[in-house]
C-alpha cells in the first residue's frame, strides 16, 4: 500500500506540479496541531516532518483513487473490483480516519467546498440533502443513516427521538403469525452503489395497514463492517443520537431464530450470501454487544403498534384463519371449495326440508 501511495503522489505531483505541493505541505503545517487533536491516540511519538509527509500521501492517495474511479482510468494494482472493495473498506475503519477539514483545505483550491462533497459522496452512492460538515468518511456514512430517517429536508432541522426505549416487542415470526406482512424498501443509496447494495444507507422503517416496510438488510461481511464502524463513532462522538444503534436493538428484536431469518428473507428484507441462516442470526446479536441502547428510540411509536397489532384478537384470528386455510394458492383453492360444497349441502338440506314440509 505504501508503494501505491507514493505512485499516486508522483502521479499528482506531475499534474499540479511542485509549487501546489509545497503549498499543500504548508497548509498540512498550519493545521498540524489540530490534526494531532483530531485523533483519540497520542502522535506526539511522530516527528512533525514524518507527519506532515504522512498526512499528504494518505490525502492524496485517497483523492486520486477516488478521481480514477470517477473517470474509470486504468489502474493495473486497483482494476479488480475486489481490489477497490478493500480500499473502500479501508477508507471506512474508524481507526484509518483522516480529518475532513484538511482534506477539504488541501483539495478546496481545485474545486468549491460543495462540488468537493458531493464529490466524494458520490463515490459511496451517498446523496445528503443537509449541507453539514463531517467530521471524516464514517461520521459522513452516519449522516447519510441519520437523514434517511426522515421524509423530506425540513423534517432534518427538528431531528427528535419520538419516545423511550423499545423493552418489548415480538419476533418476526411472532408478528407473521398475527398477520404482519413484511416488505423491502427499495433503495436508490448504498455503499457500493446499485451493482453491489452491500450496506443501503436507510434506518427508515414504517408500519401501516399491518405492513411492515423496512430496509433491506444485506447481512454480508462488508455490512457489518460499515455498522460497526459507524455504532462505535456513535457510541464514542455522538451519543445523543443514537439512531444506528437503535436499529440494531430494533433488529435485534426482530431476529431471533432462523425461523425468522427464513421469513425475512423469503420477503425480501434480508439477504443472505453467508447461507445458514444462524449466521444472520450471530451477526445481528453480535453487533448489539456492548452497545449502550439509548433511553430514547426512534421506533418506539411503531413498536407500539406492532404490539397493539400483535395483541388484537380479532387480527390475530383472521391472520390465523389465514395461515391455516388460505397459506397458498392450493390451500385456499381447497377451503374455498370445501365451503361452496358445504353451502350446497346446506342448501339441499333446506330445500328438502321445505319440500317435506309443503308435502305435508
Amino acid at each position: 500500500m505504501e508503494d501505491r501511495k507514493k505512485k499516486y503522489l508522483e502521479s499528482y505531483t506531475k499534474k499540479v506540479g511542485e509549487d501546489t505541493i509545497e503549498e499543500m505541505r504548508k497548509t498540512i503545517q498550519a493545521e498540524e496541531k489540530n490534526i494531532r487533536a483530531s485523533y483519540e491516540e497520542s502522535t506526539d511519538w511522530i516527528k512533525s516532518e514524518y507527519f506532515v509527509d504522512l498526512i499528504l500521501k494518505d490525502s492524496v492517495f485517497i483523492m486520486e483513487f477516488i478521481t480514477c474511479h470517477h473517470e474509470n482510468s486504468e489502474d493495473s494494482d486497483l482494476d479488480q473490483s475486489s481490489n477497490v472493495s478493500v480500499v473502500k473498506n479501508d477508507l471506512i475503519l474508524l481507526e484509518n480516519q483522516l480529518p475532513y477539514f484538511i482534506f477539504r483545505s488541501l483539495f478546496s483550491f481545485g474545486m468549491q467546498q460543495m462540488t468537493l462533497d458531493i464529490f466524494i459522496l458520490s463515490f459511496f452512492y451517498i446523496s445528503i440533502e443537509k449541507k453539514t460538515d463531517f467530521k471524516h468518511f464514517t461520521d459522513m456514512l452516519r449522516r447519510g443513516y441519520e437523514e434517511s430517517l426522515f421524509h423530506s429536508l425540513r423534517h432534518i432541522y427538528r431531528v427528535t427521538i419520538t419516545g423511550p426505549a423499545i423493552v418489548d416487542l415480538k419476533s418476526a415470526d411472532n408478528l407473521s403469525q398475527a398477520g404482519v406482512k413484511f416488505k423491502a424498501r427499495i433503495m436508490e443509496r448504498s455503499v457500493y452503489g446499485d451493482k453491489d447494495r452491500i450496506a443501503r444507507l436507510s434506518l427508515r422503517v414504517e408500519f401501516e395497514k399491518g405492513v411492515l416496510t423496512m430496509p433491506g438488510f444485506h447481512a454480508s461481511e462488508t455490512s457489518d463492517m460499515v455498522l460497526r464502524n459507524v455504532i462505535a463513532f456513535e457510541q464514542c462522538h455522538d451519543a445523543l443520537k443514537p439512531y444506528t444503534s437503535n436499529y440494531i436493538h430494533f433488529l435485534n428484536f426482530l431476529i431471533i431464530s432462523d425461523r425468522d431469518v427464513q421469513l425475512l428473507t423469503e420477503e425480501g428484507v434480508v439477504t443472505n450470501p453467508m447461507g445458514r441462516p444462524s449466521h444472520v442470526v450471530d451477526m445481528v446479536n453480535k453487533l448489539q454487544v456492548g452497545v449502550k441502547v439509548g433511553t430514547r428510540s426512534q421506533y418506539y411509536i411503531i413498536s407500539r403498534k406492532l404490539r397493539a397489532h400483535y395483541t388484537s384478537r380479532r387480527k390475530m384470528s383472521w391472520a390465523t384463519l389465514k395461515n391455516v386455510y388460505f397459506s397458498d394458492l392450493w390451500t385456499g383453492t381447497a377451503t374455498l371449495a370445501a365451503v361452496f360444497l358445504l353451502l350446497l349441502t346446506l342448501i339441499g338440506t333446506v330445500a328438502s326440508v321445505i319440500q317435506a314440509y309443503k308435502s305435508f
